[in-house]
């Protein structure tokens, strides 16, 4: 039950998520809030009088939204769609609003994703790209330390690590218009924003992320060869290549030979020479063949990493773009009702006007005690 606001470290050490259902803190408060019976058996009551009047608050704030993001979505129709950088800033102050309802809190890109991070956690070397990006916030809920197990040299060698986890993440990426985009941007943006229009804003919802992992969530996210698989690529490239490398020259030189004697030269085209031609001609084909298998091999390394990353950003994430308005929205009444029914109680408990800091730490001891949450 502590403040929060954008100036706040992005190191969290503490957040104001209440991760336990209404019903189970009125079901806890009823059966282990000390109050007067009377009292004690008309509180679930009570408890879902407040979460339908703040429902009903919330749904105006669900229709503002939703028309504020509306010529932003990235399927917007083209008669509705808004390029002017304004409307993004409109509706980034309403979303910012009702993050801080639902006890988001900002997580700093710059200080908080590490490509070295990811690479130690996940094995994924992440590079990023920014082309087309005006600008790009992370938001998390729910930070916990959390053992996750990272497998090496085939899963012969495990390791623990202890990472920083949050239960979940909100990335909200504004993409700049076209007339903003530099040339040079043009088509590396067109490349990698598959399904995004310029000028529209992205909005991502995740579950159980890890901060080192945070790098994977950007939408530019491109896995890069490890330098382990770069040497066991580049290794037998170098030793089975080098032999072949020697025979192109000589090869080449005897091919052209054979078809400057074809096609009129001088002289007459013996049996050895056809043969050396045919030799020369057998040499390139395995040139040709080995280079094809080294690159196959180099897709297939890359395949498997784009699935990796595929597979981190898959399984995770929760909703998308108008999506997650509704979660969030959802998420900000949910815990508005949690931490009004839990300061109504500890109101009624302590019979007597209390100060804020006393009623954060009654309500975080009842937390801790009666529902075992840290």
């Amino acid at each position: 039950m502590t403040d929060q606001t954008e100036a706040e470290t992005p190191e969290i050490t503490r957040d104001a998520f209440i991760p336990a259902r209404k019903a189970e803190i009125a079901a806890a408060i009823q059966a282990h809030g000390d109050l007067a019976p009377e009292i004690a058996s008309r509180f679930p009551d009570l408890s879902r009088l407040i979460a339908a009047v703040m429902h009903y608050e919330a749904y105006d704030a669900l229709e503002n939204l939703k028309s504020s993001y509306a010529p932003l979505d990235p399927d917007a129709p083209a008669a509705k769609r808004e390029t002017d950088a304004s409307a993004f800033e409109t509706f980034e102050t309403q979303f910012l609003d009702a993050l801080k309802h639902g006890n988001f809190v900002e997580i700093d890109a710059e200080s908080a994703i590490s490509a070295k991070a990811n690479k130690d956690l996940t094995g994924l070397s992440i590079k990023c790209s920014s082309a087309g990006i005006r600008r790009i916030r992370f938001f998390a809920r729910g930070a916990r330390t959390q053992m996750i197990e990272r497998k090496h040299w085939w899963g012969l060698r495990k390791e623990q690590i202890e990472a920083e986890t949050f239960s979940e993440v909100i990335v909200v990426v504004a993409f700049k218009s076209l007339s903003e985009i530099d040339r040079a941007d043009r088509r590396a943006f067109a490349k990698t924003r598959h399904g995004v229009r310029p000028a529209a804003a992205l909005i991502k919802h995740f579950r159980n992320v890890a901060r080192a992992e945070l790098l994977s969530l950007h939408p530019g996210a491109k896995p890069t060869m490890r330098t382990s698989d770069q040497v066991m690529l580049a290794a037998p490239a170098l030793i089975g290549g080098v032999p072949i490398a020697m025979q192109i020259v000589p090869a080449i030189t005897v091919i052209f030979t054979v078809l400057a004697l074809f096609f009129g030269a001088r002289g007459a085209i013996e049996n050895s020479e056809l043969q050396r031609a045919l030799a020369a001609l057998s040499g390139l084909i395995a040139v040709g063949t080995f280079v094809m298998r080294q690159w196959m091999k180099y897709e297939r390394q890359n395949l498997k990493y784009q699935k990796k990353l595929a597979d981190t950003v898959y399984f995770r994430n929760m909703a998308n773009n108008s999506g997650v308005l509704d979660a969030l929205i959802g998420a900000g009444e949910d815990q508005n009702v949690k931490e009004v029914i839990l300061a109504y109680w500890a109101l009624l408990q302590a019979g007597k006007p209390i100060t804020k800091a006393a009623l954060d730490l009654d309500v975080e001891t009842f937390l801790t005690t009666k529902l075992s949450l840290n």
